[in-house]
């Protein structure tokens, strides 16, 4: 098949892209390359195979060039967004246009042109719901107001579900599945854009101080990024899972200030541990959401499978590339 990953470089792209090349597909990226890079690709391919593939810098909202890219493939997975929390404080409009008007765009075009369509959301959908852990029936809460730029990111992604949803409905025959991951992370994960496991590594690397946002007793999964691509791989081979919402993650949780302490602890870090206030980075309406943990239920009962990488053998990834880098 010729497949099109629009946010083809970046930390699931680039990983999606290399597994996809490997299976024989021929894979065409669209990617702006701001916060993504052909780097990326270098972690799971040699340049030989990397030049087998077509790459296209260029802008998610040129919807002719668009257009034309998706009328010429037979399948797509759109994952181009504005990302990172910083990214998403910085440039709210930009984050809406992308994340928004161009999925929309996106749906569009597949939904006319009859192209199959792998649409990735958030776990931030969920917000504040205060279950142990979320499927994908659960209620959305998302919290804060129109002045909490971090919501901002969720209310996008909500707006992509919706109008996938509203075209699902108006159109039943069409293929359209909605991805929700859960942290999903690579050692090639941009640095500079406020992902908690590049920004640790990096700070015990330099033994500079590790910023820890609040108390520290915040909840999260995560997801090895081939786990979560292999997940995706295996959809490709299934029949019923076409106009669903599906979560993608690990289910294993940890405090920020525990994998902290483990970072620092592999890295053999002189660094301190610090304390802040999220709010001097991202604005007095910030919110922090206290856990963020997937149930996976369905996801097993398609594909049989789910995220099985140690959060251990996450961190010792990173140190090994880490260690290769500094």
């Amino acid at each position: 098949m010729k497949i099109l990953i629009t946010g083809g470089l970046g930390t699931i792209g680039s990983c999606l892209s290399a597994s996809l090349f490997k299976k024989g597909h021929k894979i065409v990226i669209y990617d702006n390359q701001e916060i993504g890079s052909i780097e990326n690709l270098e972690f799971y391919l040699t340049h030989k195979e990397i030049k087998k593939i077509k790459i296209i810098k260029g802008d998610i909202l040129n919807f002719n060039k668009l257009k034309l890219l998706i009328k010429n493939s037979d399948y797509v997975y759109n994952l181009a967004a504005t990302l990172g929390t910083l990214r998403v404080v910085k440039y709210p409009s930009k984050m809406l246009n992308v994340n928004s008007l161009a999925s929309h765009k996106i749906i569009d075009y597949c939904v006319k042109l009859k192209k199959p369509l792998v649409l990735f959301s958030t776990s931030m959908v969920y917000g504040k719901n205060p279950k142990v852990s979320v499927n994908e029936e659960d209620d959305l809460f998302v919290g804060g107001n129109t002045k909490t730029g971090l919501w901002w990111y969720a209310i996008s992604k909500l707006s992509e579900e919706a109008y996938a949803n509203a075209k699902i409905k108006e159109n039943p025959n069409s293929k359209i599945v909605i991805i929700r991951p859960f942290n999903v992370i690579a050692p090639v994960q941009n640095p500079t854009v406020g992902f908690v496991f590049p920004r640790f590594f990096t700070s015990s690397m330099k033994n500079n101080p590790i910023l820890v946002y609040g108390n520290g007793k915040q909840r999260r999964t995560f997801t090895w990024a081939e786990d979560c691509v292999l997940c995706l791989v295996k959809l490709i081979n299934k029949k019923n899972y076409w106009c669903k919402t599906i979560n993608i993650g690990g289910t294993n949780s940890i405090s920020i200030l525990a994998l902290a302490k483990k970072i620092k602890n592999i890295t053999k870090s002189k660094s301190n541990i610090k304390f802040v206030n999220p709010k001097k980075f991202y604005g007095n309406h910030f919110v922090e959401i206290p856990k963020r943990i997937p149930n996976v239920n369905q996801l097993k009962k398609i594909i049989g499978y789910v995220p099985k990488t140690s959060l251990d053998t996450m961190i010792k990834k990173f140190y090994s590339f880490y260690t290769s880098k500094y």
